[in-house]
């Protein structure tokens, strides 16, 4: 694999759905810090701990299925940002999943019908 900051020669990877950019800022140092399933896995909540096995599973089960590792590749990325997340505030993130978990609207939030409303649409 390609280390983040260097993209693959183009034509050695003409046939394959290369990623030469990265989508989010971040990723870059989410990648070095967090490099491999073993570091993403153990920066996160315990809460987050099966989510993530469940999904490297089904990616791997993908990998093998289709020959093909972009599946795995996202959700490693996703996870990776899920960890650098939990690791620079996992008080952030234990409130997100607070949140989740008991379906409470952030402080200020509104419907979707009230916002539609005020819009006047």
């Amino acid at each position: 694999m390609a280390s983040p900051t260097h993209a693959p020669e183009p034509d050695r990877f003409a046939d394959r759905a290369v990623e030469t950019r990265s989508e989010w800022a971040g990723d870059e140092e989410a990648a070095a810090r967090f490099g491999s399933p073993a570091a993403i896995r153990a920066a996160l909540l315990s809460e987050h701990a099966a989510e993530f096995d469940a999904a490297y599973a089904a990616a791997l089960t993908s990998a093998r299925r289709t020959l093909s590792l972009d599946e795995l590749h996202h959700v490693l990325r996703v996870w990776r940002r899920v960890a650098w997340q939990t690791d620079t505030d996992a008080d952030a993130v234990k409130a997100m999943i607070e949140a989740q978990r008991t379906r409470t609207p952030r402080e200020g939030s509104v419907s979707w019908d009230d916002l539609k409303a005020e819009l006047g649409i």
